[in-house]
């Protein structure tokens, strides 16, 4: 046995959540849907929208449809890359917030898409309940770990890029403010 005393090993830095507040992540969506506004109603003028609707009380399919998919163009058109590089819409940039992996990685953009973006989509589609299933999926966000449904579905949380993490623990990859 060695006569030298022991130091006791360094203890291992705390975790620290880094969730993004809910009056981060609300600042993030309307500047989101501010944007996405501005995109889409001069399209929908442009295509008669607003008369089509007062004339017949209601959207023709087609017509319909033609603005979802131009919704989804937009979508990807404004957040598309953001999202590649750094899990951020233009809201989420801006506020300084990202989405991230449980481990705190980037997480890839096929999957973030298809469990995150596409589940909140098709909730939403659903006739007469798609509207309850999507504020029930908002509303998850008030449970201790502050995440939706569609961030359990795509296993990813929103964090605040401006809560340093220790070393040692897990941070972003690629993510930079």
């Amino acid at each position: 046995m060695s006569d030298q005393p022991q130091t006791p090993p360094f203890p291992p830095p705390q975790p620290v959540d880094n969730t993004a507040s809910l009056g981060k992540r609300l600042q993030a969506t309307i500047i989101d849907v501010v944007i996405m506004m501005f995109c889409i109603f001069p399209f929908a003028q442009s295509q008669g929208l607003m008369e089509i609707a007062e004339q017949q009380g209601a959207i023709p399919p087609e017509l319909a449809l033609k603005i979802v998919l131009f919704q989804l163009m937009m979508f990807f058109v404004l957040h598309g890359f953001l999202l590649h590089q750094f899990g951020q819409t233009i809201g989420k940039r801006i506020i300084g917030i990202a989405i991230v992996t449980m481990d705190n990685q980037k997480p890839a953009f096929i999957p973030l898409i298809v469990q995150r973006y596409a589940s909140q989509w098709l909730m939403g589609m659903v006739p007469v309940i798609g509207i309850l299933l999507r504020l029930a999926d908002v509303l998850a966000i008030f449970r201790d770990d502050r995440r939706c449904i569609h961030d359990h579905l795509a296993k990813t949380k929103v964090i605040d890029l401006r809560i340093p993490v220790p070393t040692g623990q897990a941070q972003p990859n690629s993510i930079i403010v």
